[in-house]
């Protein structure tokens, strides 16, 4: 059996989620104050089907507890459980959507139920009911018998009329919090004998998108193998390493488009799933949009704006393009573009620079670091700012963390002091890459190099990028921009 029908919930108390829809119908039932008539929306997988299949067994429960809640060992409660309850009427308005069928119903619900208390009549997706069909039901939605009741489910709600609405009770169904949907895979994981890796359930919770069925379907078709990994997700979900989405984003903030391009194809050549990566990169950039919001920097924010713009686009155009990862590849030249050039775009005259491979960035930085190696440092002299720059190549030449080294690229020395060491980068984004980890590993580094001890201090400062000038219309080379500077001319007319 399916692990979304082995586990559905029997009680209201079971039902993950949906504290509201729980507390009001254990109140209700324990009450007596029923509704002859619910209408549950929300999207697939949030409980609508198995909530109104709990409250139809309280209804007619032969022993229900304190609560209210189905004792669910009852005749009644196992009969319902087995699908054999004849006054339990499920109706599956999909495929019985005509007005043929509401006639019926119409006809047999004057009849008294065989066996239970009350006939209830669950129908499921009634948004795909015809407009005869619902007016058909109108009538007996309405005034409907003192022994029926009816439980309308849809994912829909905006397709069905107002005035079927206007005589129900309506709750919508929340989607699930990735929290909720982790610890209820855990809990069955437990169950089932599944080794499993937190990080993967909450990663399985996350491409759920707040629906319980998916994701215990994803824990079944992974929990074959006995174990749940992360690296097994992402391989059968062809999701993207957190590594390749960090790499690509930071290309595409400050225009390192040979990089981007690099990571699109090793992306291709593993198969990975490009319209997934696509989505994460924009929740990526959405994450950073929002940072600088918080932050008050618009400016900042209009930017990455403008890139969620460009790859929403691309996301519509991977689902039918030729070749797969081309909406991907004009994306991130349209992105590189607009933060590189000044004024409108010049044609492309030159052969394209050929694409970095993945560790000739790890081999510019051990070569100046040799080179700055056979420069001597006399650990006597008195710490100044050349001093400090002749040793930074050095330490970064023995750094193995690939952000912080990309985040330091185009540093530069503000100050040096005998007992702090100012290094200055180009923006808030990379000022964060550089934590307190990252920053003493820089003082440890320096102290090796210079002899003594340093306090690192990370400010904010004017760099200019590193790409090489572009030429202007007379052949003359342009200066190179600021980051600031590229950042403020993006939005300029004409960009």
């Amino acid at each position: 059996m399916s692990f979304y029908r082995k586990y559905r919930p029997q009680k209201l108390s079971e039902i993950v989620g949906q504290a509201h829809v729980r507390q009001t119908f254990a109140n209700a039932i324990k009450n007596s104050a029923l509704s002859h008539a619910y209408l549950f929306a929300g999207s697939r997988g949030t409980g609508k089907t198995s909530t109104a299949r709990i409250v139809a067994r309280a209804l007619n429960c032969l022993k229900p507890d304190s609560d209210g809640e189905p004792c669910n060992e009852c005749e009644i409660c196992r009969d319902a459980i087995d699908g054999r309850l004849v006054d339990l009427i499920e109706i599956d308005a999909a495929s019985n959507r005509g007005i043929d069928e509401i006639r019926d119903l119409k006809e047999k619900i004057q009849f008294t139920p065989s066996r239970a208390k009350f006939k209830i009549y669950v129908i499921d997706e009634v948004h795909m009911l015809t407009k005869d069909a619902f007016n058909a039901l109108l009538k007996t939605l309405e005034e409907p018998p003192a022994h029926a009741y009816f439980i309308l489910a849809t994912t829909e709600p905006h397709k069905i009329p107002e005035t079927i609405i206007s005589r129900t009770q309506r709750f919508d169904f929340h989607r699930l919090s990735e929290k909720d949907i982790a610890g209820h895979l855990a809990t069955i994981a437990e169950k089932e004998k599944i080794g499993f890796e937190p990080e993967a359930l909450a990663l399985i919770a996350k491409q759920s998108a707040g629906g319980m069925r998916d994701a215990l379907g994803m824990l079944e078709q992974l929990g074959a193998g006995g174990k749940v990994s992360v690296d097994s997700v992402s391989q059968n979900l062809g999701l993207t390493r957190p590594k390749a989405v960090e790499d690509f984003v930071f290309a595409l903030l400050f225009s390192k488009l040979s990089d981007a391009l690099a990571t699109i194809d090793g992306l291709v050549i593993e198969g990975a799933n490009l319209i997934q990566f696509n989505k994460t990169i924009l929740a990526k950039l959405r994450e950073i949009m929002l940072t600088k919001v918080a932050e008050n920097q618009l400016a900042e924010a209009k930017k990455i704006l403008t890139m969620i713009d460009e790859f929403t686009r691309a996301g519509e155009e991977l689902k039918s393009s030729v070749i797969p990862q081309l909406p991907l590849e004009v994306a991130a030249i349209a992105v590189c573009a607009e933060n590189s050039n000044d004024g409108a775009p010049a044609m492309v005259t030159k052969e394209p620079a050929k694409k970095k491979s993945p560790d000739q960035t790890e081999k510019k930085f051990a070569t100046v670091a040799q080179e700055a190696a056979n420069k001597k440092v006399d650990p006597n002299a008195e710490v100044s700012v050349p001093i400090v720059e002749s040793a930074l190549p050095q330490v970064l030449g023995k750094i193995q963390n690939p952000t912080v080294k990309m985040a330091l690229k185009s540093a530069k020395i503000l100050s040096a002091k005998n007992s702090e060491i100012e290094i200055g980068v180009g923006s808030d984004f990379l000022i964060g890459k550089i934590d307190n980890a990252a920053r003493n590993l820089l003082a440890e580094k320096f102290a090796e190099i210079l002899g003594r001890n340093f306090q690192i201090k990370i400010s904010r400062a004017e760099i200019e990028l590193e790409s090489a000038a572009p030429e202007a219309p007379d052949g003359s080379k342009i200066k190179p921009k600021t980051i600031a500077e590229a950042a403020e001319g993006m939005f300029e007319e004409g960009w």
